[in-house]
């Protein structure tokens, strides 16, 4: 049985250790730094925490907490980095997940192009409603086969069970 895993503020993902960045986006990082330190420091706060995918799905007041600045900020920091091309945003319902650009910064395979992806997700314990992590009650499990028994699709007719099948006292 798997057990839940609860990121803690001192969480840290459990990445390469180290990050790729493109030495020809090195100025307009630094104009970056200078005119917008939120962009940054939010750009900084993906890159930290992006796979190997350069993708992550975490909420901006997350974000905003991680970095030390304003929701506002955030989302203003988010629209400034999408429309510089530092990062793109795919919406999945109301879920958005954040790419870096691979031409500024990456952990796998420089520049690759994508249809699919898998992203780390961040799911801070202080936004969750109505689940005691706490709580010791088990989830319900799926059923498992044991020993010699055997799947029932549909209505396929079975042999009733033989007596020396059956363990009885």
């Amino acid at each position: 049985m798997s057990k839940a895993v609860v990121a803690t503020e001192d969480s840290a993902p459990s990445f390469f250790g180290w990050l790729q960045v493109e030495k020809k986006v090195g100025q307009e990082l630094q104009r970056l730094a200078i005119k917008h330190p939120s962009a940054m420091g939010t750009l900084l706060y993906l890159m930290n925490n992006m796979g190997r995918n350069n993708a992550l799905a975490v909420s901006q007041a997350v974000i905003a907490q991680k970095v030390g600045i304003g929701r506002q900020a955030v989302s203003g920091a988010i629209k400034l980095l999408s429309d510089h091309k530092f990062i793109e945003v795919v919406k999945v319902g109301n879920l958005c997940v954040y790419r870096v650009n691979t031409r500024v910064a990456w952990q796998g395979k420089r520049g690759e192009r994508f249809a699919h992806f898998t992203a780390d997700v961040i799911a801070f314990e202080g936004e969750q409603t109505g689940i005691d992590l706490d709580e010791k009650t088990q989830l319900k499990q799926v059923p498992v086969l044991e020993g010699a028994e055997r799947v029932l699709i549909g209505n396929e007719p079975i042999d009733p069970p033989d007596q020396q099948e059956m363990n009885l006292p």
